[in-house]
């Protein structure tokens, strides 16, 4: 119904300019589904709405059912939305009030107890939800003073579903009790929103006075100068802000425990979706989920031909040209760390390369992905490190590797 109503409310503001399409979501999950699919064409059809159907399929395991339909739905979502479009959604009130109490239920924080986002980006376009301050009795009434139809969706009825539980079986008690709990509710959101707004201005200036030289590090030293809990607040905003959904405060509060004390193992990790936080010296560090590389790998590069080459699953290696002292322009082998390499590198006796990467502060989760230069058995270059004393020329060139980085949501 709420459907309904949204698509001939916006068709009748197309007479002030516009141009309106509608998208219908073919879960696949019930035996109405394509009759569900129908009852969508002939109305679009019969409104003069241009409509698109994505058939979607919803993974057999993984969280709830609700969630596993969610996730596949907003993929279509913005996989189908275009640059400079905005989705419409027909979320109302009702929704919003249902969707606060089942995250008090499941004990959320300011981020998840201020609600439903009125307005977000998602894929190229804007994710907009004009209703949101309705109740769903208005949108009822206007459904029935347009003489609007629609398809009831007979598992809404379920209450085995915690959506529906709320919807059918605690807020009509609520509502008999507090008639204007509504109102209130949304009053209280409204204010959640407003303190979770000032969380992440006070996490900005937390952010930027305890950053490192890159946007994924935060200095440990301007951490520990903070109270716990705007520790913990900091850490959450700059780790949010990377996975692009709300982090587990379990693992927020051990990362502020674990990886702030004086004796860290450097192994030590905690892991958020799609990134892990590690400890390094005085850096506190945001590392991408990446795939591991194939040690094996033998790649053959000539820097004076080629001056970028990229890496399978790690980057690309970037061949500058200096002015001074570099790599002689020739052909080598690219691999990777296999143990008891040594090297000389400009002006430096030789050392073995574990040595070398130690006192060059290489990080220990990068040590193994660093891709070397090698002139037959000789290592001869070892990117953003230096040349060996051998191979260098003037003018040559200096080896960069730009390491891969994780594509944020």
């Amino acid at each position: 119904m709420d459907s309904v109503v949204l698509l001939h409310a916006v068709k009748q503001c197309l007479a002030v300019g516009g141009t309106l399409r509608a998208l219908h979501v073919n879960h696949g999950l019930q035996a109405e589904a394509d009759e569900w699919e129908k009852f969508c064409r002939d109305l679009c059809r019969k409104w003069d709405v241009p409509l698109t159907v994505c058939a979607v399929s919803v993974p057999e395991s993984g969280a709830s059912l609700e969630n596993r339909a969610r996730v596949a739905r907003y993929e279509a979502f913005s996989q189908d939305l275009q640059q400079g479009e905005s989705l419409l959604l027909a979320h109302h009130l009702d929704d919003q009030m249902e969707t606060m109490l089942l995250r008090l239920a499941r004990g959320a924080g300011t981020r998840g107890l201020s609600g439903i986002p009125q307005r977000r980006k998602l894929g190229k376009g804007t994710l907009v939800r004009p209703l949101l301050h309705c109740p769903n009795k208005e949108l009822a009434e206007y459904a029935k003073a347009n003489d609007l139809h629609w398809i009831e969706d007979a598992s809404n009825q379920n209450t085995d579903f915690d959506r529906n539980f709320c919807r059918h079986e605690i807020l009509p008690v609520i509502e008999r009790r507090w008639p204007d709990f509504r109102n209130n509710w949304e009053r209280s959101r409204e204010l959640i929103a407003e303190s979770q707004e000032l969380l992440d201005d006070l996490a900005g200036l937390d952010i930027e006075r305890s950053i490192g030289n890159a946007d994924n590090v935060l200095q440990v030293e301007g951490l520990r100068q903070l109270s716990k809990p705007r520790r913990q607040n900091a850490l959450r905003h700059w780790i949010e802000s990377a996975i692009g959904e709300p982090a587990d405060w379990k693992k927020v509060q051990g990362a502020a425990d674990w990886l702030l004390g004086d004796d860290q193992d450097v192994e030590t990790k905690v892991a958020f979706p799609g990134y892990h936080v590690r400890r390094f010296g005085k850096g506190l560090y945001l590392v991408p989920d990446l795939p591991p590389v194939d040690s094996d790998t033998r790649l053959t590069w000539d820097p004076s031909q080629e001056p970028v080459l990229e890496l399978p699953d790690n980057g690309s290696l970037h061949a500058i040209p200096a002015t001074d002292q570099g790599l002689a322009g020739k052909s080598y082998e690219v691999r990777y760390r296999q143990g008891g390499e040594t090297c000389r590198l400009t002006r430096r006796p030789t050392k073995s390369l574990k040595k070398i990467l130690n006192e060059s502060r290489i990080k220990p989760w990068q040590r193994n992905r660093l891709p070397l230069l090698f002139d037959g058995n000789h290592l001869v270059a070892i990117p953003g490190i230096g040349i060996a004393e051998t191979a260098t020329t003037k003018p040559g060139y200096r080896i960069e590797w730009h390491a891969p980085r994780h594509t944020q949501k």
